[in-house]
This record gives C-alpha cells, structure tokens and sequence, in this order.
C-alpha cells in the first residue's frame, strides 16, 4: 500500500510535467530574499527619512536640555527661599567666578551659589573647601557648575549677578526675570519670573524673554 502511494505521487507529479530539478528551484526562489534593487531602494527610503527627522530630533533635545536646566534654577530658588524663611537668615544666589567664590558677573551660565548670609553682605568666599563662607561662617548649600556651551542665563533687576531672600522668604524691591537661551534664540528662551513676594512661576509668553 504505501509503495503504490508513492508511486502514484511521481506519476501525478510526471503527469503536470514537473521534474524534480524544477521542484528544488521552486522551492529555492518561493524562499528567497529582497534583491539588491529593493534592498538599495529601502535603504534610500531609511535615509530620508533619518534625514528629514535630524533636524527635529536636534530641536527636542535642545528644548528638553533647556527645561531641565529652567527646573533646576527653580528649583534652586525654592530651596534658597525655604532655608530663608525657616532659618529667618538672609539667604542669598550669586554667580560664581573662580572657585567657589561669587564672582560679579553678570552672566549667570557660568554656575551659581547658594548660601546664607549672616552679615547680610551679599557675599561668599569658601577658599577651603569645607562648605562655610569664609567671612561670617554661612552655609554654602548649593554649588552649581557651569551650563553647556552654547547655553546663555541672564537676570533682570539689580543687581544683576545676584539675589538676596530676606529671612521672610521675599525678595524685595523689584521683580526679577531669569532667562535662559541657546542657539534658536528668543522665540525658544525658557525663563522664570520671581515676584518680589518670593513666588517664583515659569515664563510665558507676554514675558517677553530676550536673549543677550
């Protein structure tokens, strides 16, 4: 039984003109790949495509890279703030120049410090290292290295290179702007504006951020 099945197999398939060579050749192209063409052709499409998303790509990571650095700086602020009211000691952000000094510029990217302020001079010099200003013994809390190349921070409000919270937590006098930019310019500055209450809220739109 199982021979003459096999024979009428080879018959059926001698019967449609099949060889057994063509069958293998069959079978060989039925699992075939992408020819080179369309291989070429999908590549090009791939590229494009790549191409086309760089430049948008570039963007977003600017954006995110702008927001991360505009939450810090919020951040920042909060903390310097809170110490202020709950020590009821000044607590005073300035620029940072060579070590961890203020430095008097007004260009905020190179870093920031935050520290208390018991004589009330606006000033902190840490020449040793050990987290103390070295006139009046405040606490330096926050040391913050310089921003990307390419990254601008400046403020409004005088003094330029630095903000004072009374021990109230409120900064008074004048409301401040803090802005910071990149390479698109104004029209994608990120900013925070600080009342003079001490409350801090993000830039919008009628803040009309510029870029140095």
């Amino acid at each position: 039984m199982r021979q003459r099945s096999s024979n009428g197999h080879h018959r059926s398939q001698a019967s449609r003109g099949i060889s057994p060579r063509e069958r293998t050749s069959t079978s060989k192209q039925g699992r075939a790949g992408f020819s080179m063409a369309e291989l070429l052709t999908t590549l090009s499409v791939i590229g494009l495509l790549a191409a086309l998303a760089a430049p948008s790509l570039g963007a977003w990571l600017q954006e995110r890279r702008l927001i991360a650095f505009n939450n810090a700086l919020a951040g920042d602020l909060q903390r310097a703030r809170g110490e202020a009211a709950r020590a009821m000691r000044s607590v005073v952000m300035c620029t940072q120049g060579t070590g961890l000094a203020c430095g008097g510029q007004a260009a905020w990217e190179g870093g920031w410090l935050v520290f208390e302020d018991p004589d009330g001079d606006r000033d902190c010099t840490d020449a040793n290292g050990n987290g103390l200003c070295d006139a009046d013994n405040g606490r330096l809390l926050r040391a913050q290295p310089a921003l990307p190349t390419g990254i601008t921070l400046r403020k409004t409000g005088t003094p330029a290179d630095r903000m004072r919270f009374t021990n109230t937590g409120a900064t008074p006098f004048f409301n401040h702007r803090y802005t910071f930019c990149d390479s698109r310019g104004a029209s994608a500055a990120r900013g925070l504006v600080l009342a003079n209450t001490g409350r801090i809220r993000l830039a919008n739109a009628g803040d009309a951020l510029t870029c140095p």
